[in-house]
């Protein structure tokens, strides 16, 4: 592959295979970069001549990426990102625009979101996206600016900042523990239905959670259990009567300090696991990120 000149119409063919190698249609790129498909069908042609390699092989109602294809797009897809990033960070240094962040369901509805008003108010021109997801983010192919996750903070390749640690203990209805003698009695915990949060970090298994706190006290488990893809459903399953849940200190200090949770034993266990503000190491210094992570520092 020959290096050419990166003139205006190299970076304008460049652009145009990226998004023809996203959409695999030169009608659909078209579409989007407002041209006839005919201009890019000749954009990509004359890409190809210049590099002196085939980049897609026309196939009939189908295009397929060659091997040099494949290597371009991901070179490509990944400097035009570093250049998108720099040219809106350049425009946000008086902290305006989006910040797009992922963040876990249940953290976000019980930790995040009752104090984000402050942020929103410390930082008016910003605008805040937020999204939940129990899954890691690709900051290769999607478009969040960072992610809060709970894990062991070893996200290789990844600029990582702490935020806090956590701390897990048992919890259910004053009714439920009652009716099965919880109260300073962990091994009662083997007749009692326990709720599990089925994903309580990335790639954990659904009892990761329970089994960490019961092997840290010498407790046993009851077999019997109900799983939910979120934390704070079991905790509301809890706040029923259903069973026991494994609370974090984080979500349910409410709860406890209303009554509608009881932590039947005080046998609080800091988490293996804490929380991070991930984001891809060359955004580490966006001011918008950097203002995100001292505001997380000063209300945790």
């Amino acid at each position: 592959m020959r290096l050419p000149q990166l003139t205006g119409s190299v970076l304008s063919g460049l652009h145009c295979f990226l998004i023809a190698a996203d959409q695999m249609s030169f009608t659909r790129a078209a579409e989007l970069l407002c041209l006839t498909q005919s201009a890019v069908s000749h954009k990509i042609k004359n890409l190809e001549e210049t590099l002196g390699v085939k980049l897609f092989i026309r196939q009939p109602r189908k295009l397929v990426l060659t091997d040099e294809g494949k290597r371009l797009k991901e070179v490509v897809a990944h400097n035009f990102g570093d250049i998108a990033n720099e040219l809106r960070d350049l425009k946000t240094l008086d902290l305006s625009g989006d910040l797009n962040v992922s963040v876990p369901p249940t953290f976000a509805q019980c930790w995040l979101v009752p104090r984000l008003k402050s942020f929103v108010e410390k930082y008016p021109a910003l605008r805040f996206h937020l999204r939940t997801r129990n899954e890691l983010v690709d900051f290769q192919t999607e478009s969040f600016d960072c992610a809060i996750y709970f894990g062991n903070g070893k996200y290789q390749g990844l600029h990582v900042s702490k935020i806090m640690d956590e701390s897990i203990i048992p919890v259910c209805s004053h009714e439920y523990a009652v009716e099965h003698g919880l109260y300073g009695n962990p091994a009662k915990l083997s007749s009692c239905l326990l709720l599990h949060d089925a994903a309580p970090w990335a790639r954990a298994g659904r009892n990761d959670e329970w089994q960490y706190w019961a092997q840290q006290n010498g407790v046993a488990l009851a077999e019997a259990g109900c799983t939910f893809d979120r934390a704070d459903l079991a905790l509301q399953a809890a706040e029923r009567g259903i069973g026991v849940a494994m609370g974090r200190a984080s979500f349910v200090t409410e709860q406890l300090a209303s009554g509608r949770l009881v932590a039947p034993f005080t046998l609080s266990v800091t988490s293996p696991q804490s929380y991070y503000l991930v984001c891809r190491k060359e955004m580490a210094t966006s001011p918008r990120i950097k203002a995100f992570i001292d505001w997380l520092e000063e209300i945790k």
